[in-house]
């Protein structure tokens, strides 16, 4: 798996409270299947009933282009959010956001943030960001992991930059962010974690390809 899904998988192994079922494609119609319950789940691919679906409480996209789903399985995905109530998170990665060719679709439609197109001008874009919590990140359970808001932000000024190649500048209206990027050079600042309630559900944005650095980094002490 990508290095994403790989330290994700790490990162959760010890909870017993959560099974990442994880499906990635390493051929046209061929796919490796980790941690699924039987040799039948996700056999074929991505779901393509509600009923397959909507079994998960979330799903997890990495660096999938929008056209590898049918429109109606992207619709399923919205409809798993606002209308199961089950929670969708979207990473970064060079087939991800705009650059996957997800605007104006039904996964675009649930995403907390507006999908600007390609700032790189023609020759792709490529962003290094040091990472900092906002105000409403200080408060929120996926960042407030240290103690005090002090703790936190004393914290967040160790850890390496990370990079994006996904331009994410905005949110829509009703969103709220929590980590927030500033280049290294340009000190242009991007949306590095966002969200919002969709229906009766929660979507994330993470438009960030290479998190597993704030572990495994050279410069990151083993202890």
């Amino acid at each position: 798996p990508r290095w994403e899904g790989k330290f994700l998988r790490r990162a959760v192994s010890d909870d017993e409270n959560l099974q990442v079922v994880v499906l990635q494609r390493t051929a046209e119609n061929k796919f490796l299947r980790l941690d699924v319950d039987d040799p039948e789940e996700l056999k074929a691919g991505f779901p393509r009933t509600r009923e397959e679906l909507f079994k998960y409480r979330s799903i997890i996209l990495g660096s999938v282009e929008a056209s590898f789903f049918t429109h109606d399985q992207m619709q399923m995905i919205a409809d798993f959010v606002s209308e199961r109530g089950g929670g969708l998170m979207v990473l970064g990665g060079r087939n991800s956001f705009a650059q996957g060719g997800y605007d104006g679709t039904p996964i675009a439609d649930a995403l907390p943030v507006f999908l600007d197109g390609d700032l790189g001008g023609g020759g792709g874009f490529f962003s290094k960001l040091k990472v900092s919590p906002t105000r409403a990140g200080l408060a929120h359970p996926s960042v407030q992991l240290w103690g005090s808001d002090d703790v936190i932000e004393e914290r967040f000024e160790a850890p390496p930059p990370l990079t994006s190649l996904n331009p994410i500048l905005r949110v829509k209206p009703g969103a709220t962010v929590l980590l927030t990027g500033e280049d290294v050079e340009t000190g242009a600042e991007q949306v590095v974690l966002a969200h919002h309630r969709y229906g009766r559900g929660k979507v994330m944005t993470f438009p960030i390809q290479d998190s597993w650095l704030w572990q495994m980094h050279a410069d990151v002490p083993l202890e």
